[in-house]
């Protein structure tokens, strides 16, 4: 049974929403409230941003700011939603009802600006890389640059200060979801188109035989090391969309 969560008329609540999943994605939708955005996978954003659905695939967090409609009963769904050809189809449910009741409080105005986020686009490059994930023709095995997993080979190599660019496309039939550990990223652009910036997030969709730009910041010392980056579809990445990479010491 969904569960119910309690608001008054005009307060302003902040909920985490995490897709803890393996495979499923979450088109979420409040009827009759706006969702406003002001984090992703933990990065703070540098302004809100109302949304009236957010799309969430496996392994994506966001934070919103909820406030509470005038009183009545309204529904938190997760509208169907389409992967691709190849990919899987998930129908709408009910996740959660929302009860606005009890005494009105004096709705909060939200600020237009939080505190700036350095935007990427401002710095030159110090790499550009493109990554291709692919699939098998039976769909039963996946593949990062024509590679299945090997946790005893290094795909991809940086070190400590370098800003890259990276290019992931998708030559498959269904979506595939980019994720990377120890480092966040900025979406540069979907298929060609620039997109607004906003701040930084970890995990992105990659469109049906499309392609995303980001930009990922290997600037920070505590990351250096070997971690992976991957589709978090667990079944994609369990049988073979995985790949390793190593950032090494800032050059002297």
């Amino acid at each position: 049974m969904a569960p119910t969560i309690s608001i008054r008329p005009g307060e302003t609540q902040l909920w985490r929403i995490g897709n803890v999943g393996a495979d499923i994605f979450y088109r979420l939708k409040l009827d009759g409230h706006p969702l406003y955005e002001v984090a992703r996978d933990g990065n703070r954003h540098n302004r809100i941003v109302p949304r009236q659905e957010i799309v969430l695939p496996p392994s994506a967090r966001v934070e919103v700011l909820v406030q509470g409609g005038a009183v009545g009963v309204y529904q938190l769904r997760t509208l169907g939603y389409d992967t691709g050809p190849a990919g899987d189809q998930y129908p709408e449910v009910v996740l959660a009802t929302l009860v606005s009741d009890g005494e009105a409080v004096d709705r909060v105005t939200l600020p237009e600006r939080l505190p700036p986020v350095d935007d990427l686009r401002t710095r030159t490059p110090t790499a550009r890389r493109t990554i291709v994930f692919s699939e098998s023709d039976d769909g039963n095995t996946f593949f990062i640059d024509g590679r299945e997993f090997d946790p005893d080979r290094i795909d991809t190599r940086t070190r400590v200060g370098a800003i890259e660019e990276w290019t992931i496309r998708n030559n498959s039939d269904e979506q595939h979801v980019f994720h990377i550990h120890q480092v966040d990223f900025q979406v540069v652009s979907i298929n060609g188109r620039e997109q607004p910036f906003i701040g930084y997030q970890d995990t992105e969709i990659t469109p049906v035989r499309g392609e995303i730009t980001i930009r990922i910041p290997f600037t920070n010392p505590l990351i250096a090391g070997k971690f992976i980056y991957h589709c978090h579809i667990m079944n994609h990445e369990d049988n073979g969309m995985m790949a390793t990479i190593l950032v090494g010491p800032a050059q002297r």
